[in-house]
């Protein structure tokens, strides 16, 4: 179907060649044996009477690779001189076989096969990212290295073929066996002419293609957020107006007519509240940084968030620390972050239960509070996409809230995680640096204005 230059010049063929090549009547009849053997073990090695361009019979040996998913075989063909070099060939390969130990010492994946396509040996990394035993490997084709990957059609022909013929060959796959975090390598061959034999290379690029993959992500959450910032601009101005006509009209109501303007009101705070988050997270903000003492904001936020949750059968509990903290950052903003935070844990409770918020001093660095409740939890999938823009599981919510909490958290230098597990209940934990007064002179002109009192 198919030959290179040196195939032509051997056997005078032109390129678009579709026919036989023409054999002696015992390597005819060895052929269809052979191409039997080729389709059960994926790869063979047989010696053929050839004619070539001087109409003479040459002993060839053909190197052949078969590829199931297209039903083709690429073939490597050698002149032979006599049988005595061909044993002394397949005796060179036994050498190195017994030499490979030496490939196990390399801290990447190496496989290494003979030149007829017989796989000699591999160390412990290849065997990790095959997730394959060694022994279930060797002695077997070249192409049993693809086995655990997902490939196109005819890419396994395109990769050997390349490398027959360059002596050099990449391909890149991919390893769904876990389906929530694919594994993706190049596989890079080499044909060492010298040694005779196929040194492949397994680089893992997982790690590249996840890289690329969130930035292609942040790119499209860039042109959303840049609508998402013009979208808000223009309702907030009637939004405003709103407002204001509902407070009007509450002057005037009579008390059902109050209720639902309350209903109303408590709609367009909503969305006030939901412009707000898509406007923080949309763009850079600048923020007044003070010198806060943590565990007042936290009492302070505990105490608003109590009565709604005691209606719903739900207690808080604070542990708080033996010492003053003080960090540096915005008081309205770090609230909004612990409500959002104890209102979430609040609405995974459907049976109530207790919410414990901890707050803890690192090696008197670090402040690291831990909100945990005891609701329905989450899974793999919901804790991998939970700070993303828009992700929810809830039937109405907008998937703003912990992408909100995240930047905030990420403005005040600080770091926030997650624990969950399913029906037992869900850990944030979130961490920041802990400020000292003789810290001040770093802070923000706004924050030195202030007078602060040491007793």
């Amino acid at each position: 179907m198919n030959v290179n230059e040196a195939a032509i010049k051997l056997f005078n063929l032109n390129t678009t060649y579709i026919g036989y090549l023409t054999m002696d009547e015992p390597s005819n009849l060895n052929w269809a044996k052979f191409v039997k053997q080729l389709e059960c073990d994926l790869r063979s090695e047989e010696i053929f009477n050839i004619q070539t361009a001087g109409n003479e019979y040459e002993m060839m040996s053909f190197k052949c690779f078969y590829d199931p998913s297209t039903e083709e075989i690429v073939a490597q063909i050698s002149t032979l001189n006599n049988d005595i070099a061909h044993e002394l060939y397949v005796s060179q390969e036994q050498e190195r076989s017994q030499s490979f130990n030496a490939y196990d010492h390399l801290p990447y994946a190496v496989i290494v096969s003979d030149a007829s396509g017989i796989i000699l040996g591999l160390n412990k990394y290849a065997e990790m990212f095959l997730r394959i035993e060694k022994s279930l490997l060797l002695h077997k084709a070249h192409q049993h290295i693809f086995d655990a990957f997902t490939l196109k059609k005819g890419q396994i022909t395109t990769y050997l073929s390349k490398l027959m013929g360059e002596k050099h060959a990449s391909i890149h796959v991919v390893d769904e066996t876990i389906v929530t975090s694919p594994c993706y390598y190049e596989i890079s061959s080499i044909f060492d002419e010298y040694n005779n034999i196929i040194v492949t290379v397994i680089n893992d690029e997982t790690e590249k293609k996840q890289l690329q993959h969130k930035v292609e992500h942040q790119q499209a959450l860039n042109v959303v957020g840049q609508m998402a910032a013009s979208i808000a601009h223009e309702i907030r101005n009637p939004l405003t107006s709103l407002k204001g006509f509902t407070e009007l009209l509450k002057l005037n109501a009579d008390e059902e007519s109050r209720m639902y303007l309350s209903v109303i009101d408590s709609e367009l705070q909503r969305m006030e509240q939901i412009l707000s988050e898509l406007l923080v997270l949309s763009k850079p903000t600048s923020m007044k940084v003070e010198l806060l003492e943590l565990d007042h904001i936290v009492k302070q936020v505990i105490e608003f968030m109590l009565p709604d949750a005691l209606m719903k059968n739900i207690m808080i509990q604070y542990i708080s620390p033996s010492t003053q903290v003080y960090i540096g950052g915005n008081e309205n903003r770090l609230k909004q972050v612990f409500m959002n935070l104890i209102k979430n844990a609040m609405e995974s409770m459907n049976n109530g239960g207790t919410i414990t918020v901890e707050m803890n001093v690192i090696d008197c660095a670090i402040v690291e509070l831990l909100i945990k409740d005891e609701g329905v939890g989450m899974d793999s999938a919901t804790l991998q996409n939970l700070f993303q823009p828009f992700y929810t599981t809830k039937s109405t919510g907008t998937g703003l809230g912990l992408a909100f909490v995240k930047k905030v958290i990420e403005e005040h230098e600080g770091v926030i995680g997650v624990n969950s597990e399913l029906q037992k209940g869900t850990c944030f934990h979130l961490q920041f640096p802990v400020y000292t007064f003789n810290q001040m002179d770093t802070m923000d002109v706004s924050t030195k204005d202030s007078a602060y009192l040491v007793t």
